[in-house]
């Protein structure tokens, strides 16, 4: 609201019916495609959330289109857990233990490389999950392309596959598996 120049112009009431449609908003609407095209279980799906398990999970549960591919999620993962917010690394490790892989790099079941992918339009969580060691799609819903100024921590690597929605995204993940000839999991 501050940067919008909202800040003390809605009542305590207002902010607090600001705050409650958090919990009935709904997804964008090339995002049940995406989840359509994840349904062949090749990958294990997360919702990964910087928000609380409060916040999150009624969030979820009121979506027509979550709902409809609710068998699809392994999981919620909020940052309840870690106390911390995005893109702080241990976010991104308690995804990594949640999913059973383990830190970057180590696989619960022995896999030496597990591939972990994680889907954002937000640069600060595509830069932080770079950092933690997962793979990344970012999808630039404003077409303007990478340009993120945090891209020097993680050596100024760009995502893996940046595109202009989720459905996309997961195309190009499911592209980037055949490439790699594996499967992987993706939140």
């Amino acid at each position: 609201m501050a940067e919008l120049g909202l800040a003390g112009k809605l009542s305590g009431e207002g902010v607090e019916q600001v705050i409650g449609a958090y919990g009935s908003l709904d997804v964008f609407p090339e995002v049940e495609a995406g989840l359509a095209a994840l349904s062949d279980g090749a990958f294990d799906v997360y919702i990964f959330s910087n928000g609380s398990e409060g916040m999150a999970r009624p969030a979820v549960e009121s979506s027509p289109v979550l709902q409809r591919h609710a068998a699809l999620f392994q999981g919620v993962v909020t940052v309840d857990e870690p106390r911390a917010f995005k893109p702080t690394r241990k976010v991104y490790e308690t995804l990594l233990e949640k999913a059973g892989r383990g830190p970057a790099g180590e696989g619960a079941s022995g896999d030496s490389n597990p591939t972990v992918w994680l889907v954002s339009s937000n640069p600060f969580d595509i830069v932080g999950a770079e950092a933690a060691g997962l793979q990344t799609a970012w999808v630039d819903r404003t077409g303007a392309g990478w340009i993120d100024r945090l891209g020097h921590i993680i050596g100024g690597k760009p995502p893996s596959v940046v595109t202009g929605g989720v459905d996309t995204a997961v195309a190009g993940i499911q592209q980037a598996e055949r490439d790699r000839g594996r499967g992987g999991i993706g939140p």
